[in-house]
């Protein structure tokens, strides 16, 4: 790897693809335990006994009282026993008019993010064409109308989109206003923005990573946020970010954080976390590593060499930051709607891989979430 190949310039993570990872060796002691013995002493047990019954007949305390005790009364936050006690007094219970975090529903509203990224590109279509028995209404957020009409509406898809044009960047950014009528009703929520790591011409108009991957996503999350805690009906919220966003002190991400983009990136994930916990919504920080495979939109080594991966859309999840290596855009954007779709997929962040297994099914991706969940 050399920094001077020009090519480096186009994707943040673009010439990862068997950096050795490494591993982490637990030491675990051995507890030992040492043998106790019991001695009787028939004499103390006697003078104990005569103790106590002495202090039962002076104090006015039956023998059998003496010898005997009463747990204290506890009030179980189910007894209703008490005037005025009700079950919602229980720790746990969930806060009136808390929206839950299940799985969005057949006929739910799912806003989109980046749908014209190579990412975005798939998650639609599959949320529109592999999955049209389940009627999702979509929204696509673009810059560009046009474009995203051109890229997502096939003949499978047909007029089901809703294409909302805002620009999330820029002088010209829209309003929050404009950004809540375009999430308005929605349950799921997808952020699949991002530009490049070092300068190019994609940072024109304003779209660097400090203002697409960390003020455009946390100022999203945030309008979600508080839209939801007066209308509870977003359930999941989706971010697909990088790895590396935990490890910029390591090789190969010192080098391709220097103009900030995984700072950015973590930034904007920290701001959806913080609120989907005060919106009470599950959020899903998706990190997949080097992306190979079609489509095509970056001018990366994948890109100039068609890079396609591994023959299937099998995967390795890690929770946390801790996989390297290529990524089937195919691939991650079905984690990406496993996300929104999949019951066990909560409050998760994960990063991903390609292999050469087959793609995971339901049942086996619940699996996955279900040994993610800390």
């Amino acid at each position: 790897m050399t920094t001077s190949n020009p090519l480096i310039q186009s994707d943040p993570i673009s010439y990862i693809s068997t950096y050795p990872a490494q591993t982490m060796n637990l030491n675990v002691s051995k507890l030992s335990s040492a043998r106790s013995t019991r001695q009787s002493t028939p004499t103390l047990s006697f003078s104990l006994t005569c103790f106590i019954f002495l202090f039962a007949v002076f104090s006015d305390i039956q023998p059998a009282q003496a010898f005997s005790f009463q747990l204290p009364q506890i009030r179980m936050p189910w007894d209703n026993n008490s005037a005025g006690a009700s079950t919602s007094s229980y720790p746990f219970a969930a806060s009136k008019g808390a929206a839950p975090k299940s799985p969005i529903q057949p006929n739910d509203k799912v806003v989109v993010f980046g749908a014209t990224g190579g990412i975005g590109q798939l998650v639609t279509k599959k949320l529109s064409n592999a999955r049209s028995d389940k009627n999702y209404k979509l929204t696509v957020v673009a810059r560009e109308a046009s474009r995203a009409r051109e890229l997502l509406e096939d003949n499978e898809s047909g007029g089901k989109l809703n294409v909302v044009e805002l620009n999330l960047v820029g002088e010209d950014k829209a309003g929050d206003e404009e950004l809540m009528e375009a999430m308005s009703g929605a349950t799921g929520i997808v952020i699949s923005v991002g530009t490049t790591a070092f300068p190019t011409k994609r940072w024109s108009g304003g779209n660097t990573p400090q203002a697409i991957d960390q003020e455009a996503v946390s100022r999203i999350a945030k309008l979600a946020s508080s839209m939801n805690q007066n209308k509870n009906s977003l359930r999941r919220m989706v971010l697909l970010t990088s790895v590396g966003v935990e490890r910029t002190k390591e090789m190969p991400f010192l080098f391709l954080n220097l103009c900030g983009v995984l700072d950015a990136k973590r930034a904007g994930e920290d701001a959806v976390k913080a609120a989907a916990a005060e919106g009470n919504f599950s959020y899903s920080i998706v990190r997949p590593g080097r992306l190979v495979g079609g489509p095509y939109t970056n001018l990366d080594l994948a890109n100039l060499f068609q890079i396609e991966g591994g023959a299937e859309n099998g995967v390795t999840v890690a929770p946390g930051d801790d996989l390297l290596g290529d990524c089937k855009r195919d691939a991650c954007a079905e984690a990406v709607v496993q996300c929104l779709e999949n019951e066990a997929c909560v409050d998760l962040e994960f990063s991903i891989v390609s292999n050469e297994e087959k793609a995971l099914t339901v049942e086996e991706w619940a699996e996955v979430f279900g040994r993610m969940k800390r």
